[in-house]
């Protein structure tokens, strides 16, 4: 569980940087590059899976409840400091008829024009609920 933790940790601090450098880009109103962000981010969550040798059932279900978790940990760790550096609401939402990023168009197909509020609600919930089943049953 430590480790569990501490990967969490790595991958936060990962969005924090990115999300600082992305609303740096976004205020000096040049383009973000999605793609390099999403791949970057798989490259570090592949790697911390990788590094625990899943070989048996168990540890693939665990990590593929790490990969969950590491999504919803990426959605409250990267959205929320790169709309507060942006000077917008914590909980700020686009409102862009279709949103330019994949996972804006995603959340507003999923979750409609729910407040950004309850879509944090949702991913914290989420990774909770995947740290529980890390914790009792994984």
């Amino acid at each position: 569980m430590i480790t569990w933790a501490i990967n969490h940790a790595v991958l936060a601090g990962f969005n924090l940087i990115n999300s600082r450098i992305d609303a740096y880009r976004i205020l000096k109103h040049k383009n973000i590059a999605h793609c390099i962000n999403l791949s970057a981010y798989a490259l570090v969550v592949a790697f911390l899976i990788w590094r625990q040798h899943p070989t048996g059932l168990s540890e693939i279900l665990d990590s593929i409840n790490f990969g969950l978790a590491a999504f919803f940990n990426r959605q409250l760790s990267f959205d929320i400091p790169l709309n507060l550096r942006r000077g917008l609401p914590w909980d700020y939402q686009s409102t862009a008829p279709k949103p330019k990023a994949v996972m804006d168009r995603i959340e507003r197909a999923i979750f409609g024009n729910l407040p950004g509020k309850w879509i944090a609600a949702i991913y914290a919930g989420s990774f909770i609920i995947c740290t529980l089943i890390k914790l009792f049953f994984l």
